[in-house]
């Protein structure tokens, strides 16, 4: 037999609580990237809750972890870069009428880059990955460095959800 479940009828406070969605960061994998382990999958999603209460984030986001080839391809093709780099952010914007989540902003980031300028910062792997992981989600919030004011900005801001997510030691 089942029990009853009993409950008082909810304070004030209760019933006025609202509830936000917070948006989730889904991860693939080009062929031949190996997974990342599930504790750090864990962490970039906490990476991306702290950007999303911070800078009204609300879209679900992408981030494809690939080769310097196709990062390459992808610059050239997006910026007429003819050159790999490190991460790249899309904003595909959100399908009209969409009811379901979509997946409309994507990050790309070159693992092989990634870790090239981790060993030259003499910083872990996983470190710089969440660094360009930040990066790439501040830029689909809207933030540009195309000054080297705003660079240091960004820079900052980076810096500071890393280390609220322990990422960096304290200062």
């Amino acid at each position: 037999m089942a029990k009853a479940r009993t409950s008082n009828p909810p304070s004030a406070s209760e019933s006025e609580l609202t509830y936000s969605y917070m948006p989730t960061l889904h991860i693939g994998y080009e062929e031949g990237i190996a997974a990342l382990p599930s504790p750090l999958e864990d962490q970039f999603q906490y990476l991306m809750d702290s950007v999303a209460e911070r800078h009204n984030l609300s879209d679900s986001v992408m981030l494809v972890l690939t080769n310097d080839e196709h990062m390459r391809s992808l610059n050239a093709h997006y910026r007429d870069k003819d050159r790999t780099t490190d991460v790249l952010s899309f904003d595909l914007g959100s399908p009209a009428g969409a009811v379901e989540e979509s997946l409309s902003k994507e990050i790309y980031i070159s693992l092989e880059q990634a870790h090239r300028q981790a060993d030259e910062q003499e910083v872990s792997h996983s470190e710089e990955l969440a660094r360009l992981l930040v990066h790439g989600l501040l830029h689909l919030a809207g933030w540009d460095h195309e000054t080297p004011k705003k660079l240091a900005h960004m820079e900052r801001e980076t810096d500071e959800i890393l280390r609220a997510r322990d990422f960096l030691p304290p200062l």
